[in-house]
């Protein structure tokens, strides 16, 4: 029995632990987000580009956790918690990293010149929700009850929600089509990022209830 259970934990620390080196890359991808629209209107289109290059370099970091992830996902045998659980856990962390690069070089190619308080705002959310995520990881190892958890995600997910209709109605205003296709395009990749950490939630919630 003894051999059995050493056998085992092993691939319970090695699961846990990666998916907590996923998250943490995540929260590192919306620091570095953050830091680039806290700063954007100041900085020089060169030094946008070196932040944006910053983001792709954790979002490549992030591909190559997932690699990791599903490839032992497939040599082993037993896992701690459901195979498809891990999957989408980590499907859905990845999905979050890629929206935060793809908002971010959408700065870039659309030529953004300004961001405004709306984008500033997401950013800020994006990166409370994020840490939040990374907590709920690191706590679903311990399968327990994470109801304050499932609240503030629900919470920031809603205030999301009500920026992104408040800016879609500001944006509106806007009689210039081009500005408008831009800036859409962006608000949108921003509210889908807090959708994925929503979805990152139930995920965690469903694992907790099975193995409660």
């Amino acid at each position: 029995m003894t051999n059995i259970i050493h056998w085992l934990l092993p691939k319970e620390e090695k699961f846990f632990l990666m998916l907590r080196d996923q998250a943490s890359n995540v929260v590192e991808g919306a620091n570095e987000f953050k830091n680039l629209i806290d700063n954007y209107n100041s900085l020089s289109d060169v030094k946008r580009g070196e932040l944006v290059k910053k983001i792709k370099e954790i979002e490549s970091k992030g591909d190559n956790i997932v690699h990791k992830i599903i490839g032992s996902l497939d040599k082993t045998f037993v896992t701690p918690i459901d195979k498809e659980d891990i999957h989408n856990l980590t499907s859905l962390l990845d999905d979050v990293i890629d929206l935060i690069y793809a908002a971010s070089i959408r700065l870039k190619i659309f030529k953004i010149k300004i961001v405004d308080v709306h984008m500033k705002s997401s950013a800020d959310i994006i990166q409370d929700t994020i840490k939040k995520i990374e907590m709920g990881v690191i706590g679903v190892s311990k399968l327990r009850s994470m109801n304050r958890f499932y609240i503030d995600i629900h919470t920031l997910e809603n205030k999301a929600d009500d920026l992104y209709h408040k800016a879609l109605e500001d944006l509106f205003n806007n009689r210039n089509p081009v500005v408008i296709i831009k800036y859409k395009e962006i608000y949108d990749f921003l509210e889908d990022i807090t959708d994925k950490c929503e979805d990152i939630a139930n995920v965690i919630e469903s694992i907790v209830v099975k193995h409660a």
